[in-house]
């Protein structure tokens, strides 16, 4: 029901022209078209990521389910990725996948992905452990993540109305949402185009998605 209701408000957003301050009364930025993600063109904004020292990623970031897994972060069914990550060393090491973290999908005709919350996992010395990370999709008009999928790590995203999204969320447990509130508020607010006055029409329905998100 949300879903059929966000891309019908989608396409309302792009008949009104009017030009105000970045920012709505609020506080939240007006939307704009962010390179990467829905249909826009070009590299995502943000800031590169990397493993800590000691920790080597073993083969691809893949859509593939691979079991055993021995650690698990983040939610968002529709760009779930497993990938192995191998501590090199003699000490448990800890790893944090950033809230804003991108997956950038090998094809374009998969979704890339974003991570909505910081999650820490530790992983033992010595061993090569499998992680599956959960991700919400970025690019609604394409394939979901699948067996064939392979991912490299994108920007840690800061564009300004994924911060403020992302702050929304920060303190929401994403384990009972059931990709009824977060899913479609991350396409709301990476939809191609809007004017300020969409984006303030657009911000309070993302608060009130949001606000149906019990705390953690």
């Amino acid at each position: 029901m949300k879903t059929m209701f966000l891309m019908a408000f989608i396409g309302l957003t792009l008949f009104s022209c009017s030009k105000k301050d970045k920012v709505d009364s609020s506080g939240a930025p007006h939307i704009t078209a962010i390179p990467g993600f829905g249909d826009n063109q070009g590299a995502i904004p943000g800031t590169a990521f990397s493993l800590p020292q000691g920790i080597q990623l073993q083969g691809s970031i893949t859509g593939e389910n691979m079991s055993p897994v021995c650690k698990t972060a983040g939610f968002g069914t529709l760009v779930d990725v497993y990938l192995v990550l191998k501590n090199t060393t003699a000490a448990a090491i800890r790893v944090t996948f950033p809230a804003g973290l991108t997956l950038l999908s090998a094809s374009t005709e998969d979704q890339n992905g974003i991570v909505a919350q910081n999650y820490e996992i530790s992983i033992a010395a010595g061993i090569a452990c499998t992680v599956k990370l959960g991700a919400y999709c970025i690019n609604s008009s394409r394939h979901p993540a699948g067996s064939t999928s392979r991912y490299t790590w994108g920007p840690v995203c800061n564009a300004p109305a994924i911060v403020y999204l992302l702050n929304l969320l920060k303190d929401k447990d994403l384990d009972k949402d059931n990709d009824d509130g977060v899913q479609p508020s991350v396409w709301m607010v990476s939809a191609d185009n809007t004017d300020p006055q969409s984006s303030k029409q657009t911000w309070n329905i993302v608060r009130e998605f949001i606000a149906g998100i019990p705390n953690k």
